[in-house]
């Protein structure tokens, strides 16, 4: 991967404008998310990587990407009607840098709720076990980009669930950024 000189001002304007949302993952899953990426991650070292949920795309650069679907559960605030979906979006992109420090930035999509159609994207309720799923994914991805790991396997399985209705790419904000399409994607 070859950064661009001015990459590092970009990550660091970046991080600067990203690292409020943690408020959208409530405190027990903070935990896992970051738990679970520590765990991994730390077998990367001496490489130090960090882990940042962000709102926003991040800015042009030396960013690769990964996507990944699991299975999650959506309240509404509004109505309070509750939903589960099996394409619960996630996205992370990643760089390395100077091969001693590495960045994943990660963003939850939501989806709006068919009952009171209010327009706002309520935030997935993600559970444990399609946690460590998604970050185990990107950590063999990460592996097999940077540290040699032979075709990683990815895990495409999910919590066990029976969906009622279909997906409706109107009510999802993955859909709506044109993310949704396909299940497992890279770059």
């Amino acid at each position: 991967m070859v950064l661009s000189p001015t990459s590092q001002e970009n990550l660091e304007v970046s991080i600067s404008t990203v690292t409020s949302p943690t408020h959208y993952l409530q405190k027990p899953m903070e935990i896992v998310w970051h738990g679970e990426f520590d765990k991994l991650f730390a077998q990367y070292y001496p490489t130090q990587w960090y882990l940042i949920p962000t709102f926003e795309l991040p800015a042009e650069g030396a960013w690769r990407s990964f996507k990944d679907s699991a299975k999650v559960r959506f309240q509404c605030s509004g109505c309070g009607h509750g939903w589960t979906s099996m394409k619960g979006r996630v996205i992370f992109w990643y760089q390395l840098q100077n091969h001693n420090v590495g960045y994943v930035m990660f963003k939850l999509y939501g989806q709006q709720c068919i009952k009171c159609n209010n327009g706002k994207f309520e935030h997935a309720m993600w559970y444990p076990e399609e946690v460590i799923k998604v970050i185990g994914n990107v950590y063999n991805r990460i592996g097999q980009m940077y540290f040699g790991f032979h075709k990683p396997p990815l895990r495409i399985d999910r919590r066990a669930g029976k969906p009622r209705n279909q997906h409706n790419s109107e009510l999802c904000q993955a859909c709506k950024e044109g993310l949704c399409r396909e299940e497992w994607a890279f770059s």
